[in-house]
């Protein structure tokens, strides 16, 4: 007969403890099988483990000598279940995330690179697509969560609030209304403007938004992609009109960004996802690790 983990268990315990009551508690046992358990591996062993006294007790000069190895041996054991399930849950996992090209390019590379970092096994597929596709990949099922922006529209989706995302001015440097440390969307009526495409979900909301407020913006170029944006602002062409999430890309390019008050608007980013299924696992870590991040 050898030893079973559950004896050796008991041993490192009460050595630990140096007390029956307290091990037995720390085990979640009762002092007479904690008892039984430790007579048992004393037989196997050959050898008394420890002194008995009436409050305490006190192991062995065998019990001394054996207690390091028992205790590499339980360590050893834990530390290899909590491995077995993080290859169950995790090593053979994949995400695939839905999103549009500026949070691809900007929100999600450093919440990926964190998450690969904790779980280096698992995927994450990025589905860099317009933003009026992540619903549709996400209603299938070819993506497990799927980044948007808040609409007024019906969903069959579980929406989730990430964060809001105020829109901003990018002028390049130079430009009169660059002098001023936030503007006004009066102010910006009277400009060339470089904005969304006419269906895009952030368009059709601040259209709607200044619409409430008697004013419209004069688009001099209606884009897709915001390279072209920030590009056709670098040349003077216009003033950009996006949201913050676009500010780093702006800044790259050594344009100015300036706030807009007056009224102050802002889009709402929501995370998707299909009812009705559990998220897996590893969904679930990324949308906790994605719930907990803002650009700033």
């Amino acid at each position: 007969m050898k030893p079973s983990l559950a004896e050796l268990r008991v041993f490192v315990a009460v050595a630990e403890s140096g007390h029956f009551t307290r091990a037995a508690e720390r085990l979640g046992m009762s002092q007479s099988s904690l008892s039984a358990a430790l007579g048992k591996l004393e037989k196997m062993l050959g050898t008394r483990l420890f002194d008995r006294h009436t409050r305490a007790c006190k192991p062995t000069e065998a019990g001394t000598a054996l207690l390091p190895a028992a205790r590499r041996l339980v360590a050893d054991w834990d530390q290899l279940m909590e491995s077995a399930h993080d290859f169950a849950v995790f090593a053979r996992g994949r995400i695939d995330v839905a999103a549009p090209n500026a949070q691809c390019a900007l929100l999600l590379p450093p919440v990926i690179r964190t998450f690969r970092a904790a779980h280096p096994g698992v995927r994450v597929v990025l589905h860099d697509v317009p933003e009026h596709e992540v619903h549709a990949l996400v209603r299938s099922g070819a993506a497990d969560l799927g980044i948007a922006t808040q609409t007024d529209a019906r969903t069959d989706l579980v929406v989730t609030p990430l964060f809001t995302d105020q829109f901003v001015a990018v002028l390049p440097p130079g430009h009169p209304l660059a002098a001023k440390r936030s503007l006004e969307w009066s102010q910006l009526a009277r400009e060339s403007i470089i904005g969304y495409l006419p269906g895009n979900p952030v368009r059709r909301l601040l259209d709607d938004k200044l619409a409430e407020r008697g004013i419209a913006l004069d688009y001099a170029f209606e884009i897709a992609l915001p390279w072209t944006t920030v590009g056709l602002a670098r040349e003077g062409l216009g003033i950009a009109v996006v949201t913050m999430a676009l500010r780093p890309l702006a800044q790259w390019h050594g344009l100015d960004v300036r706030a807009i008050g007056r009224p102050q608007l802002a889009r709402t980013l929501v995370l998707l996802r299909a009812p009705g299924n559990s998220l897996s696992p590893v969904a679930s870590a990324f949308r906790d690790l994605l719930a907990g991040v803002a650009p700033t």
